[in-house]
């Protein structure tokens, strides 16, 4: 016959093996969670930020038109400037909300191929802009102008990263808005690592196995028992006083 002490060495390990294993199921599950926030914080950016270039698009656009409008009603002297200037315009916010729309259909299939337009047309302008504030940084002393173009450059290469992280994170399945319990995650990992009871040592009942409903109290009796309550602190009362005399 096997001693106690021998049986509960195997349960002791098996009990140890079943918590790692929780352990690393509970750490895989939070890495999943933590991964899918991620995923969905970088989609719901990427949509803003399309948005906000579809805003700016639209008022290129307008921009363009006014120029041209202006250059063609009046007669000023620099009258094929605005018009020329106008048309460059409405070209670029043209192809530039082109981009856009493909960007923002491909975030709703999730198609990645959707977002190279963009990330192509928008490479392309950030590298002129970066030729146009190089050469004016060759030929001209520093001023306010340059410093605006930087941080136009800034912005469209942030946007860009940004864009660029999008793409390589739909390689992935879409992520969802799932909103998990962690305590109930935690309690069903460990749950089923509980150690087993000893013999002859019953584990207490659970709150919700509890039938038993609590006594309902009678107010007759409640009435009684503080009467007799009342009757019983006089009467001590009154030996205490006599034992005083």
């Amino acid at each position: 016959m096997s001693s106690p002490d021998n049986d509960t060495v195997p349960r002791e390990g098996e009990s140890r093996r079943g918590e790692v294993r929780s352990i690393r199921e509970l750490t895989s599950t939070l890495s999943t969670m933590r991964a899918q926030s991620e995923g969905g914080r970088v989609l719901r950016a990427s949509c803003s930020l399309i948005r906000c270039m579809m805003f700016f698009d639209l008022c290129y656009l307008i921009t363009g038109i006014s120029l041209i409008t202006v250059g063609l009603s009046n007669n000023p002297a620099n009258k094929e400037r605005m018009i020329m200037l106008g048309g460059l315009f409405g070209v670029l916010a043209s192809l530039s909300a082109t981009c856009n729309s493909l960007a923002s259909h491909g975030l709703r299939v999730w198609r990645r191929g959707f977002l190279v337009p963009w990330m192509l047309y928008y490479l392309v302008v950030l590298s002129i802009l970066v030729l146009m504030l190089a050469r004016s940084f060759y030929t001209e002393h520093i001023n306010l102008r340059q410093v605006f173009l930087f941080l136009i450059c800034l912005t469209l290469f942030s946007c860009w990263r940004h864009i660029q992280k999008q793409f390589l994170l739909m390689a992935y399945p879409r992520p969802e808005q799932v909103v998990v319990d962690v305590e109930a995650v935690v309690r069903d990992l460990f749950g089923g690592s509980e150690a087993v009871p000893e013999p002859g040592k019953d584990l207490p009942p659970k709150y919700e196995e509890v039938e038993d409903l609590p006594p309902v109290y009678d107010p007759a009796t409640m009435v009684q028992d503080s009467s007799a309550a009342g009757v019983s602190g006089a009467a001590a009362a009154g030996q205490v006083n006599q034992s005083n005399k």
